[in-house]
């Protein structure tokens, strides 16, 4: 298990600063939530496959995508027009099941939203490393405190994980059957893991709160430095004002449109 999405390499938008690729994600996150045209919400999702393809994000991670979210986004196209049988233009009813124009419509909006919405956020997941996104978090404003805490949830993930599946497997070893014929009894059979995996958790956090200490976390008067630094580059400001540009002339478009 990795809790790192990123993906190593030297694009454009590996090059980009994080906070400009925030910028991006979040203006993408807000257009794709506020179109309903399937068409723009269509475009939208193939301008985050060209930026990607353009940074030489391997297909295989791209795909990957589209693998996490494939049941979500079946289940919400087949779904939305059971629960929504609004719309004037009938195309077939079944009892109360009532299939329209409109809603079949909008369960191809919801359907093409959701991967929208997923890779708005990998854009910046995939191209920035974890100590360049928590310290372009913190150039934001996040407190120090909180970046320190991302960032040391996300290193452990991974940690956790392995200290688990190394408990079970002693545990295996010991005889201990997982098997369980109902939820209740495989729950009581991890018992012993759980609290095996808390000691251990608990011992490797007393340890990491030490070594903080020792290096003088939480003394006042004390100015923090990064050994990750941000620096925003020509073609950072340019990429800064493209998007706000387009952001810009989208938000225009909106308004005249509902005029």
């Amino acid at each position: 298990m990795d809790a790192d999405l990123y993906v190593p390499g030297d694009g454009w938008l590996h090059r980009a600063d994080p906070r400009v690729k925030f910028l991006m994600s979040l203006t993408l996150l807000v257009l794709c939530l506020v179109w309903r045209d399937p068409l723009v919400i269509l475009a939208a999702l193939a301008a985050e496959h060209a930026m990607l393809a353009a940074d030489h994000v391997p297909a295989e991670r791209i795909a990957w995508v589209w693998k996490a979210l494939a049941a979500i986004i079946a289940l919400i196209v087949v779904l939305w027009p059971v629960f929504d049988p609004s719309g004037e233009h009938e195309l077939w009813r079944w009892g109360w099941l009532r299939i329209t124009r409109e809603n079949l419509v909008m369960a191809a909006v919801m359907g093409l939203r959701i991967p929208a919405l997923g890779f708005a956020c990998f854009l910046t997941l995939f191209t920035t490393s974890q100590p360049r996104l928590i310290r372009g978090l913190t150039a934001l404003g996040l407190p120090y405190r909180a970046g320190l805490t991302l960032a040391t949830s996300l290193r452990y993930i991974p940690v956790f994980f392995r200290i688990f599946q190394s408990v079970v497997d002693a545990q295996r070893a010991r005889g201990l059957d997982l098997s369980g014929k109902s939820p209740l009894a495989r729950a009581r059979a991890y018992l012993p893991v759980i609290v095996a995996v808390l000691i251990r958790a608990y011992r490797m956090s007393q340890g990491v709160g030490w070594a903080m200490a020792s290096r003088g976390l939480g003394m006042h008067g004390v100015a923090r430095t990064s050994r990750v630094g941000l620096r925003m580059r020509g073609a950072d400001w340019g990429l800064l004002a493209a998007t706000v540009a387009l952001t810009a002339a989208l938000a225009a478009l909106t308004a005249w449109a509902r005029v």
